[in-house]
């Protein structure tokens, strides 16, 4: 539904009544490509994400383990706000439960939520974090360790004590495993 233009707005500009809500969204046909970027999602906080449009030494199977479309398997969280950006603990689940990244990041006892990066793999890790989040600069271990640190503060994962070794507090685990069953 196209709708007639106000008359405080440019006159390049539309209005549309997206197919996802009744709220009217108006776009200017001079930055096209950016709006129809944020106009293609649902409006909701997308679980998954491609790995397709990531650049890294990354082998074939891991690209394999996730289909070529953006959404196919996608789960969402209703009740986060839309282009929220994926959070660190949401991409080391996905990281854990693809068994082709152990060789990175696996479980140690799954059923606790405890896992270990891989001492010889751990940059790899932060390397894929970094460019899923769409980082210009490289990401490092270090600087993603940090945040992993923050995350204790908030409560959502801990440090174990041995090296390389986090766990998942026991809600976001529950949380976690649900979206991922796609209980939610």
């Amino acid at each position: 539904m196209v709708y007639d233009v106000p008359p405080t707005l440019n006159p390049n500009t539309t209005a549309t009544l997206s197919d996802h809500s009744s709220v009217l969204k108006f776009v200017s046909t001079r930055k096209t490509t950016k709006h129809q970027a944020t106009a293609a999602g649902s409006g909701k906080f997308s679980f998954f994400w491609s790995l397709n449009n990531i650049i890294a030494p990354v082998g074939r199977s891991l690209r394999e383990t996730i289909p070529r479309d953006p959404h196919p398997m996608a789960l969402t969280f209703p009740s986060m706000a839309a282009g929220r950006k994926v959070r660190l603990f949401h991409f080391l689940f996905e990281m854990l439960e693809d068994p082709n990244m152990a060789h990175c990041v696996s479980w140690v006892p799954a059923a606790a939520g405890v896992f270990r990066f891989s001492s010889r793999n751990k940059d790899q890790v932060a390397a894929l974090w970094g460019q899923r989040k769409g980082n210009k600069r490289p990401m490092t271990y270090q600087k993603m360790s940090r945040a992993l640190r923050n995350y204790a503060r908030s409560g959502e994962i801990f440090k174990v004590k041995k090296k390389l070794t986090y766990q998942f507090s026991r809600d976001t685990l529950m949380l976690l495993r649900k979206c991922y069953r796609g209980d939610l």
